[in-house]
């Protein structure tokens, strides 16, 4: 699975709340979960709760998806939300801010199915008092706001009907690493589910074997995991639950897995060496088995070899090598990607046949064992990220944003970036990077007239010359160490600035009259 700049929504309008700026406020807002997370087009949210420090309040809010506002309550901490008809489904990046600042963004999920909230007054702490959530599809929004939370949800399904349980909490970035259980009517466990395919975020698939009612619980352990691993909650640890007979349609339950694999349809191996570029399924039905694709090939040409296993949310670890046309080996890697898929670029040697040969590390086979295969020419391309979410420059005073640049395949371009989207009075110059540069600073200017501004912009990062002209947005990327696979979200595009005026002088006051 290669890596791909982040194709985001527009930001939304609506930044002008005139007093935001006449209140004195010291820090920025802080933002830690949104309860609920998601909410169904064409309709409102009466209360959403903000996780964090909305202060001053009320507190101005940026919402990536336009279809969607937030007005504030009369309490603080909470907002009214409307989300349009014509909103589009999926996540979005929600922030505070105020003029000193912008919180961390959290992900508030647009969705067409029916969509319920918890009460967190009502007691659901067993298969016993399991809540029940009507007709299905539905998705439930939900927190586990203590230690040893256990919440339970209680649907009704005719035998035969499978029941499909997906849960986004990691994946919200929620601090979590949640667990499914599946009760039948007596409270008897049926299933329990950790890791999902992708991430943390476990999926459970059940069958039923006859007419009647069914628990499925939540719990969760921290994450990153603590030395006390026990299941574990807090006012942050938000998620949500989609519950539907068969798969629902990720596009209208706003969120999915990608798009789903294919039948095999790769090469016969012993089929004629096929010309590039080649990509299709494969499965290695029994242990120890590898399949193997012949492709011919010339001399100079540059080819980028991917497999993609646990990127389709398949358990297989694969292992790839490139070999002569004879079978004889070139190269062989394995986990050469941040996760346990493999990527190669090779460049040819001499015109011929090649062979490319993807096997389980462990020699496992069977139904589950599939992966995703292309083999193509490699095009150069690079990769832009900025090393902060936001930045805040004072009136009259500089600032920067730094800049890494990942190249990839044999690029050695000379590139320019651009801050776009300042405010009057604040300047940053177009930066050159040199054609193996890996790093550069966009140095941002603010004079001592500038006006209070707090909003969206990005850094626009474009081939200096050439035929094709490359650009990229800079993205901030919340995958790091501590990362278990894809969240909703894993880069913003859209950047923070916060630029904050000089102080207006104090008034002279009797006493200083007088000293005059």
């Amino acid at each position: 699975m290669c890596r791909k700049p982040a194709a985001l929504a527009v930001a939304a309008a609506g930044l002008a709340w005139p007093w935001l700026f006449s209140v004195a406020v010291a820090a920025p807002p802080t933002l830690d979960a949104l309860i609920p997370s998601g909410g169904r087009v064409g309709e409102e949210i009466a209360t959403l709760t903000v996780v964090g420090k909305a202060e001053p309040w009320p507190c101005q809010v940026w919402c990536s998806n336009p279809g969607v506002t937030f007005q504030p309550g009369e309490k603080a901490g909470q907002y009214k939300v409307s989300v349009k008809k014509d909103a589009a489904t999926g996540p979005a990046l929600v922030r505070l801010f105020n003029g000193d600042g912008a919180s961390e963004p959290r992900f508030f999920v647009v969705s067409g199915l029916r969509e319920i909230a918890e009460d967190e007054k009502v007691a659901n702490d067993n298969p016993g008092q399991a809540t029940d959530v009507g007709a299905l599809p539905v998705v439930i929004n939900a927190r586990l706001e203590k230690a040893q939370d256990f919440d339970a949800w209680r649907v009704s399904l005719k035998k035969g009907q499978t029941l499909e349980a997906r849960i986004d909490g990691y994946a919200l970035r929620s601090g979590i690493d949640p667990f499914l259980h599946l009760y039948d009517g007596k409270g008897a466990r049926l299933e329990l589910v950790s890791d999902g395919p992708k991430s943390l975020d476990p999926r459970l698939r059940h069958v039923a074997g006859a007419d009647g009612d069914f628990v499925v619980a939540v719990m969760a352990i921290d994450h990153p995991a603590s030395t006390n691993v026990a299941f574990s909650g807090a006012p942050k640890a938000a998620y949500r639950l989609t519950l539907s007979v068969g798969q629902a349609d990720p596009k209208v339950a706003g969120v999915g897995d990608g798009p789903a694999a294919a039948a095999d349809s790769l090469p016969p191996a012993d089929g004629a060496p096929m010309a590039l570029p080649i990509k299709g399924w494969g499965t290695l039905a029994k242990p120890a088995e590898a399949d193997r694709v012949k492709f011919s090939a010339k001399k100079g040409q540059s080819i980028r070899i991917e497999v993609d296993a646990f990127g389709q949310g398949f358990p297989t670890d694969p292992v790839l090598a490139v070999e002569k046309g004879d079978g004889s080996l070139i190269r062989e890697i394995d986990d050469d990607k941040a996760d346990r898929d493999a990527v190669m670029v090779y460049a040819i040697p001499a015109d011929g046949e090649y062979a490319c040969r993807v096997y389980d590390r462990f020699g496992r086979g069977g139904a589950e064992m599939r992966y995703h295969l292309e083999i193509k020419e490699a095009k150069p391309d690079f990769y832009a990220t900025a090393d902060q979410l936001g930045y805040v420059v004072k009136a009259g005073e500089k600032g920067s944003v730094k800049l890494k640049i990942e190249r990839r395949d044999g690029h050695a371009q000379a590139l320019v970036a651009t801050l776009t989207g300042l405010p009057s009075g604040v300047t940053a110059a177009a930066v050159k990077i040199d054609a193996k540069a890996a790093e550069a600073t966009v140095e941002i200017a603010a004079t001592g007239e500038a006006a209070a501004f707090s909003g969206p912009v990005r850094v626009v990062v474009v081939e200096e010359a050439g035929d094709a002209k490359l650009s990229h947005p800079a993205v901030f990327t919340f995958q790091n160490a501590d990362s278990r696979g894809a969240y909703l979200i894993d880069e913003v595009a859209d950047l923070w600035l916060t630029v904050t005026p000089k102080a207006a002088p104090k008034p002279e006051t009797a006493k200083d009259d007088k000293k005059k």
